[in-house]
């Protein structure tokens, strides 16, 4: 079984659970070829040090093949070329418009297909159920082989849902990083019901996350890693730093991350004179992020609803940032928000608080800073969690399972 990997752009900053996935796949003896939509970015990604001369960019408009793949599949395979045409461009089922999004990803599918049949996969996988998922429906059809998708968060199931119900009736299988979106889905889309579902985490590697103990620091120090927009909380994380100091706590706060709201929080610093407790630190590589956990006391990011009215009500679902440092051993502290009390059971593995609630979100802080033994206590308990249910090996033997069965399956339908 060969398979192959397809991301908007991969490897991606925000996006090294995708890489992590595949390594472990390898680790597994499976082959897995990686493809990006889009060019990748420059990340060095310890699991996989050489992805970025591994992976194929699939939008090539100056290669002829681009263009070829088009007069390739409709004169050697009409029916499906022709067919994907109707259903997925020329035809709206869904209602939805967006015919110039539908014609872009179609432009894509036949070279994608080419580079799939020509080396032999038998079964593609897309990180996002949007755009990803959208080429690899299209491509898998043209090409003949069997697809599969992951559903990852509130935005790219349910607001940039472009062709979701035929991405559900194409998919040999679909899989959910939370049982929050699996519960949601049939609600939403009454075809789910007949779907295979199936909840594969994002897991985490033990071996590369190890903790390092260290005495607490002076002034402790409160680490938040992710993409700086509004879904992160990071408004709420500094009105709780200005409430500490006020209240006496001494704390220093890295942000990690880089995104469009970093000039309104930095200017939310400003604004509460807390230039001396909250530092910005940037976009960081992976092992930098990781280096970061192990210097830190302990971890917060306090996710939200997006009040964007292009996407409102958009949420995360499980920050991986979360797991990464519950692996280091940090005590983590988030929110009721998506599937991240899958993760954090309060009290248990970590603290939850409620969206935007300052006030609340620095009273955790506080009784995290206040009983250092019972912070330690937590963070194990958090740890040990992770490393259970979010392992690595554990969810990567669940996806061999279920490419394994969706594969041998459709072997057997073209053998009757």
């Amino acid at each position: 079984m060969r398979l192959a990997y397809l991301g908007r752009i991969l490897p991606c900053l925000s996006e090294t659970f995708v890489v992590r996935e595949i390594a472990a796949l390898r680790r597994r003896g499976l082959e897995v070829k990686p493809f990006s939509i889009h060019p990748p970015e420059a990340i060095i990604n310890p699991e996989i040090p050489d992805l970025l001369q591994e992976v194929e960019v699939l939008v090539r408009p100056h290669n002829p093949l681009f263009w070829l793949a088009h007069l390739y599949f409709a004169l050697a395979f009409p029916a499906r070329y022709w067919g994907c045409l109707r259903d997925y461009v020329l035809r709206d089922p869904s209602h939805q418009g967006h015919t110039r999004r539908r014609w872009q990803y179609f432009t894509i599918a036949p070279y994608t297909a080419m580079r799939l049949r020509s080396l032999g996969i038998d079964h593609v996988h897309a990180h996002m159920a949007n755009v990803p998922a959208t080429v690899a429906m299209m491509a898998a059809r043209l090409a003949g082989i069997s697809f599969s998708f992951t559903l990852h968060s509130y935005y790219d199931t349910y607001l940039d849902n472009l062709l979701f119900p035929e991405k559900l009736a194409a998919a040999a299988a679909v899989v959910s990083v939370s049982e929050y979106y699996l519960d949601m889905l049939p609600r939403r889309y009454p075809l789910a019901a007949g779907v295979e579902l199936d909840v594969v985490r994002c897991g985490i590697d033990p071996q590369s996350y190890v903790p390092r103990p260290h005495p607490r620091n002076d002034p402790p120090v409160l680490i938040s890693v992710a993409r700086i927009t509004d879904t992160k909380g990071f408004p709420t994380l500094v009105q709780a730093c200005g409430i500490l100091r006020n209240q006496g706590v001494r704390l220093e706060c890295r942000i990690i991350g880089d995104g469009p709201d970093l000039e309104a929080v930095q200017q939310l610093v400003a604004q509460l004179q807390l230039q001396d407790r909250v530092f910005f630190l940037g976009a960081r590589q992976p092992p930098e992020v990781k280096a970061a956990y192990g210097e830190a006391d302990l971890m917060a990011l306090p996710c939200c609803y997006s009040r964007d009215p292009r996407w409102f009500n958009n949420h995360d679902c499980i920050p991986y940032v979360l797991m990464e440092s519950m692996a280091m051993g940090l005590p983590v502290i988030s929110t009721y928000i998506g599937g991240i009390p899958e993760l954090i059971k309060d009290g248990e593995t970590g603290l939850l608080v409620e969206p935007e609630d300052p006030q609340g979100l620095a009273a955790a802080i506080a009784r995290v800073l206040k009983d250092e033994d019972w912070a330690r206590r937590l963070a194990q308990a958090g740890r040990n969690y992770v490393m259970d249910e979010f392992g690595a090996e554990k969810n990567a033997q669940r996806l061999q399972e279920i490419f394994t069965r969706v594969v041998a399956a459709r072997s057997n339908r073209k053998m009757g």
